[in-house]
């Protein structure tokens, strides 16, 4: 097994913009890093475990993915649709003077995490390839599988982090300007459901 391609490719998945690291930039510039520590977690924990089932699981799921992905894709779609339009309307909804506070948001919470990690289409096709082409065709060992799902969470966690802080350091232009970054952020998430859908 190479592990320098795998590598590479694992950081690029994990650090790219995708629905999770545009929500966790959001969340950054919303509720600060700490609150968004909840939906991080979540986003974290269900990626590691997707990860692991995707390793596992990978050579039956290669047979049934053909019939599941139409599924994902437009599941996946349909969420980040529903964040898109929240993120919109919380940014015409709250005021500028407010904007410096640290706000608790619904998308800060542990089922947002889940959820949008749950039905993120860029992740399961990150885990399904990254295994299929990485890994299992070397090896099918469990510890080898949970080394490459715990390296691939260690970058997610990172690049999370990037992108959270990203956020955070914006989050004074991004309160003097919460329409125009929301209408940014919603275009963006739309972007990724229409990626997603193509």
């Amino acid at each position: 097994m190479n592990y320098a391609p795998l590598l590479l490719y694992i950081v690029i998945t994990c650090i790219t913009p995708g629905p999770n690291n545009i929500m966790c930039m959001y969340l950054g510039a919303n509720c600060g890093l700490r609150g968004a520590g909840k939906f991080m977690t979540a986003s974290i924990t269900v990626f590691f475990i997707k990860m692991l089932f995707c390793g596992m699981l990978n050579a039956a799921l290669a047979d049934v993915l053909p019939e599941i992905v139409p599924y994902l894709k437009w599941l996946g779609a349909a969420y980040m649709l529903y964040l898109a339009i929240h993120i919109l309307v919380d940014g015409f909804r709250k005021k500028p003077d407010n904007a410096d506070k640290a706000v608790q948001t619904d998308e800060a919470g542990y089922k947002s995490g889940v959820l949008l990690q749950l039905l993120n289409v860029k992740s399961w096709m990150g885990g399904l390839s990254v295994f299929s082409i990485y890994v299992v065709p070397y090896t099918a060992e469990f510890g080898t599988i949970l080394l490459v799902a715990c390296i691939n969470s260690v970058c997610m966690i990172a690049a999370s982090l990037i992108w959270c802080s990203f956020g955070r350091a914006v989050r004074k232009i991004y309160s003097e300007h919460i329409r125009i970054f929301s209408v940014i952020m919603a275009a963006s998430l739309l972007w990724c459901a229409y990626t997603a859908l193509i």
